[in-house]
């Protein structure tokens, strides 16, 4: 690291101050850096604009999947761009704002964001700024000064990456966003269910549905007024279950027929660190009942996913449970019945991650319900 760009980090901003270009989608990936140039800021905004003008005359290409650039503003101190990617579906909008510091060096501050709904980038955003500032050294192609960089803070948003690695390599297949590309394999490497599970928190007050799946004995027509009630068992029962559970749904089409389970659904608790617990009708052994997976949860936030086991069936948007009665479901629990959108996005966003295909779930109407005494079961 050179001596002047010491001095410079020294009068850098502690915390990152530029806006973002904004996006219309409400879950989205995006990714915010901060670093100094050991050159002056005029340096800097010219070789990026270079870069960008050299797309047309091939001067200059985007090494991360041959995306393209173009210009959308210029101030004294900001620049703003947008790329498309080397397959033409997405666009980008990044944002850049630039502080002369000491010793003839520039502090800069980036930000770029995805502008449909997305969640692991596969350090997209991340490559989309670092393609207009990096260095030789950096393994990239510079068209008017090449200068040394040293990023101070790179802070992608959740589930989106900032791998270095991946800017200096083109690919045949978009993978721009997980909502759109499929896992290579079901479940997804790594897949897991939620550590450290608190079940008695988990089953102290009842759960409203906000999205499920499809399955053998949950059609959509009675995705109406569904929430789940658990308790647990004295003492395990002699079939071999733990929890007692009370399931309640509605018909959507009047005169909305109730489907309740009563206390006919018990569950066995497989690994209750993992949340890994088995569902059936009491009367069988449980050695016959289903899985059901705690994915994610967070008593604070108000929010669980729940699936029926690992997604092992391979989509066109991700990975997927069955659809008959074992090893099927998924689920969008939230504590409150009135419907949180942001909160349902959060937990899509989740699910994304986990590789989930979110094609597979629908809607649960929980308006006009009214008021549902809590069932001890």
């Amino acid at each position: 690291m050179s001596r002047k760009i010491i001095a410079a980090l020294a009068f850098a901003p502690a915390v990152m101050a530029n806006s973002c270009p904004g996006s219309a989608a409400w879950i989205h990936a995006s990714c915010q850096v901060s670093l100094t140039a050991d050159a002056t800021c005029l340096e800097v905004m010219s070789e990026m604009e270079a870069r960008v003008a050299g797309i047309s005359t091939g001067a200059w290409h985007d090494p991360h999947n041959n995306g393209t650039y173009s210009q959308q503003e210029q101030g004294a101190d900001e620049l703003a761009f947008q790329r498309i990617t080397g397959n033409k579906k997405y666009t980008d909008k990044l944002k850049f704002t630039f502080t002369d510091a000491p010793a003839g060096t520039c502090n800069i501050q980036g930000c770029s964001e995805s502008q449909v709904f997305s969640v692991a980038d596969f350090s997209t955003n991340y490559c989309n700024l670092r393609m207009l500032y990096c260095g030789s050294h950096e393994g990239c192609k510079p068209v008017q000064k090449d200068f040394a960089i040293t990023e101070t803070s790179v802070s992608p948003s959740f589930g989106a990456s900032k791998d270095p690695a991946a800017c200096l390599k083109t690919t045949t297949v978009s993978q721009h966003f997980l909502s759109a590309q499929a896992p290579s394999q079901c479940p997804p490497a790594g897949f897991e269910t939620v550590k450290d599970f608190d079940l008695d928190s988990f089953i102290s007050k009842r759960w409203y549905i906000q999205q499920q799946m499809e399955t053998k004995y949950l059609p959509k027509s009675q995705n109406r007024c569904v929430y789940a009630e658990y308790k647990l068992q004295p003492k395990q029962t002699l079939l071999g279950y733990d929890v007692a559970v009370h399931n309640h749904a509605e018909e959507v089409a009047p005169p909305h027929t109730v489907h309740d389970s009563g206390n006919k659904i018990c569950a066995k608790v497989v690994d209750k660190a993992r949340g890994k617990l088995e569902v059936a009708p009491c009367f069988l052994p449980s050695a016959l009942a289903g899985p059901y997976w705690v994915v994610d949860y967070d008593e604070g936030a108000g929010y669980a996913l729940i699936s029926g086991g690992a997604p092992t069936v391979q989509a066109d948007a991700g990975c997927k449970t069955g659809s008959g009665t074992n090893d099927s479901g998924l689920w969008i629990f939230t504590r409150e019945q009135k419907r949180d959108e942001a909160l349902v996005q959060k937990v899509r966003a989740i699910a994304a991650t986990k590789g989930f295909d979110l094609s597979v779930l629908n809607d649960v109407d929980q308006s006009d319900c009214g008021s549902i005494a809590q069932v001890v079961v």
